[in-house]
């Protein structure tokens, strides 16, 4: 059998006033009927029938944990994972979020947790996905949040180190003032450009976190705006015409890493699990 739970089923005792059609005993499931129709056409060898919506999806792996059809949750999340990304929309990784954490989806939740990071997390943004919501839910993904930004911000600050390593590749600016020591220089552009996102990470988490991909633009602006407010400053124009790409990418790398090592609660979703 691929599921214990069924196997297990017919030896138990059953109700003497079990309700019957053509005098089979009948079962009722909470289930709806596309899900419970995908999860059978995978229990024998004919072509499988996945939903086409995500939701569906995540409910057909809620049952297949339900009923602890092993191999059968291994096959889903293949199927999840060779499709399109989902649309990056607020709604759709919230929601993704909702319905993985009530279904104790463990590995569902964090990818999803980690989607909304790039969106608003207030009442009014959530408004149509709240109800989806458990109270551990949404208070662990705000605590996740909360860790986040604060890696970010600490990761941010270690750049205004003029003894960072990174530092070393800027030379001193010739139109602006700047901070420099003996192993690295930093112009006063690019400290404000740092101190604005710690600044813009540190007024709200409920805000749209800072995503590590999107510094780059952020960079180019701040250089434009210097170059531009300068008459064309030779001394920073030079560094990023050298080594400005693998500055960008390094800063982006750390701050991706800084991300990655916030690790989600188990905590209450293990509670959550136990009580399932």
């Amino acid at each position: 059998m691929s599921s214990l739970f069924f196997e297990d089923l017919f030896s138990l005792p059953q109700p003497s006033d079990n309700e019957t059609i053509n005098g089979l005993p009948v079962v009722r499931l909470s289930e709806d009927a596309e899900v419970l129709n995908g999860l059978l056409t995978m229990l024998y060898p004919i072509p499988p029938k996945m939903p086409s919506s995500y939701d569906k999806v995540l409910a057909l792996l809620v049952a297949s944990q339900k009923y602890d059809m092993v191999g059968i949750q291994s096959y889903i999340r293949t199927e999840i994972r060779s499709r399109d990304p989902l649309t990056q929309t607020g709604a759709v990784a919230f929601r993704a979020y909702a319905l993985s954490s009530s279904g104790r989806l463990h590995s569902e939740m964090v990818a999803s947790a980690r989607l909304t990071l790039d969106f608003p997390m207030t009442f009014e943004y959530l408004c149509d996905e709240l109800p989806l919501f458990e109270g551990w839910a949404l208070r662990d993904l705000l605590r996740f949040r909360n860790r986040c930004r604060d890696n970010l911000i600490s990761c941010l600050e270690s750049f205004l180190n003029l003894h960072h390593s990174s530092l070393k590749v800027w030379i001193p600016c010739s139109r602006t003032a700047l901070s420099t020591t003996t192993t690295g220089c930093l112009p006063t552009w690019l400290s404000g450009l740092f101190n604005r996102l710690i600044t813009e990470l540190r007024q709200a988490s409920t805000k749209p976190l800072l995503n590590p991909s999107s510094f780059h633009e952020e960079y180019l602006i701040a250089l434009q705006a210097h170059l531009t407010s300068y008459n064309f400053c030779v001394s920073c124009a030079k560094v990023h015409a050298l080594k400005g790409e693998s500055f960008r990418k390094e800063i982006v790398n750390r701050l991706a890493l800084a991300l990655d090592k916030v690790c989600f609660s188990l905590n209450s979703y293990l509670e959550a699990a136990h009580n399932f």
